[in-house]
């Protein structure tokens, strides 16, 4: 959990520019897209990485099951089990604070 949060940490150092890229790097293994409550219109806005990035921006309203206890993200950083469906509850961090 520590290394999550020094990612997130880190993360938010960054430009929104440099954020993205590093986002994106760090997401290779993403799973959200295969997950049950992704859908055309989170694809089409390219949205993914809800765990670093929060809720879905409008696309994402329905619980339809969750992978992200699955997701190598996750389970790298060892998230996911307690705090999940990022894309409708926010991110890792915003979870743990509410």
């Amino acid at each position: 959990m520590v290394e999550f949060e020094d990612l997130i940490e880190e993360l938010d150092k960054l430009g929104e520019k440099e954020r993205s890229k590093e986002i994106e790097k760090v997401a290779k293994d993403c799973v959200c897209p295969h997950c049950p409550s992704y859908n055309e219109c989170a694809d089409k806005k390219l949205e993914y990485a809800f765990c670093i990035t929060g809720k879905s921006d409008g696309c994402i309203e329905t619980e339809l099951g969750c992978l992200c206890p699955t997701c190598p993200l996750a389970q790298e950083y060892q998230i996911g089990v307690m705090y999940n469906f990022y894309c409708i509850r926010g991110s890792e961090k915003e979870q743990k604070v509410n």
